[in-house]
């Protein structure tokens, strides 16, 4: 069957000089149907999992990230940063899920237990520079309450 190179319907007569569709004329010989386009399938990409352990253990949540699950990450960094601040060892455990839950991501797209994600670059980028405001905000709070804590106690003169 031949198809119009103007507009794609289907030529009933295949040995017309116009497209009864649309008007167009017609080369000596139609062209042949349109192909669908093929996509390949992605090559055997992996991840590493010690870079995907040892981004967590950095900064916790960047390995989940690194994996392509950026809110999982976020999630994974605020509870830490929470747990640490309720007490040391909340916010431990979920830095050390975090750095589990990476390794064990990455294990399970590698071996396609679960779909392969890219690693977007652009969200790593944002993670980082979030985590390291948030830190840092954080450093200069605590900086300030013990400033003010160090003061609180003296009596102004008299």
């Amino acid at each position: 069957m031949k198809y119009c190179p103007e507009c794609g319907k289907s030529l009933a007569d295949e040995t017309a000089s116009f497209c009864d569709n649309c008007g167009a004329k017609l080369a000596a010989t139609a062209v042949a149907a349109p192909q669908p386009a093929v996509v390949a399938p992605p090559e055997n990409e992996e991840k590493s999992t010690a870079i995907a352990a040892i981004c967590s253990l950095v900064i916790p949540g960047l390995g989940q990230v690194y994996n392509g699950k950026t809110e999982r990450g976020f999630a994974i960094f605020f509870g830490t940063v929470i747990g640490l601040f309720i007490f040391i060892i909340p916010g431990a455990i979920v830095w050390l899920f975090g750095i589990y839950d990476a390794y064990s991501l990455t294990y399970k797209m590698n071996n396609k237990e679960i779909p392969f994600l890219p690693t977007k670059t652009a969200h790593l980028l944002i993670f980082i520079i979030l985590a390291i405001v948030t830190v840092a905000v954080v450093a200069v709070l605590v900086a300030l309450l013990a400033f003010a804590a160090m003061f609180s106690h003296m009596a102004p003169p008299l």
